[in-house]
């Protein structure tokens, strides 16, 4: 699995996809101009990569750490889980709490009920997979099965604790 910010040429992305299974891209705003403030980089780049991972069957799960003050209203999480949507609804997304650290020490932890509302609008989107990272709420590390709603993949802090799906589907 490869753990990219999502800035690859499409050349070097073609060079490495026949031997490349999976990625998991961090989206971290959904505005251009954020972006470019926070990590000197464009918005758009990172889409169009997104978008070739996708269009060469690479599998492929996106990671939005959720920041108070920077990406956290209705307005750009609903952008982001769109965006998503619009590929496939399969993709997965994770939304991430942020707790304060390095160059953002300043920036208070974000509310438990913030990447609760994302994982919601996430789901409301039409996403099948929404996970919530760096806490534990309700079903937030749980995969439920897309057709029944049943539990069939079953998380927690450590590890695994329950997978009833049988020849990889839901039984």
């Amino acid at each position: 699995v490869f753990v990219t910010n999502g800035y690859i040429t499409p050349e070097a992305l073609d060079t490495i996809a026949p031997v490349l299974h999976a990625a998991n891209v961090d989206i971290k705003f959904f505005n251009d101009n954020t972006y470019r403030k926070v990590c000197g980089a464009k918005l758009q780049p990172i889409l169009d990569t997104i978008q070739h991972y996708y269009e060469l069957g690479i599998w492929i799960e996106l990671t939005t750490l959720v920041i108070p003050g920077y990406n956290d209203s209705d307005e750009e999480l609903r952008a982001i889980a769109t965006f998503i949507a619009g590929l496939s609804p399969d993709i997965p997304w994770h939304v991430s709490r942020f707790h304060p650290a390095y160059k953002m020490g300043d920036v208070p932890s974000t509310p438990p009920e913030t990447v609760i509302r994302a994982w919601d609008i996430g789901k409301e989107a039409g996403l099948k997979f929404v996970y919530i990272g760096n806490m534990r709420a309700r079903d937030g590390d749980v995969t439920h099965c897309p057709e029944c709603g049943q539990p069939v993949i079953e998380r927690g802090l450590f590890g695994l604790h329950k997978n009833t799906l049988a020849a990889g589907r839901c039984p």
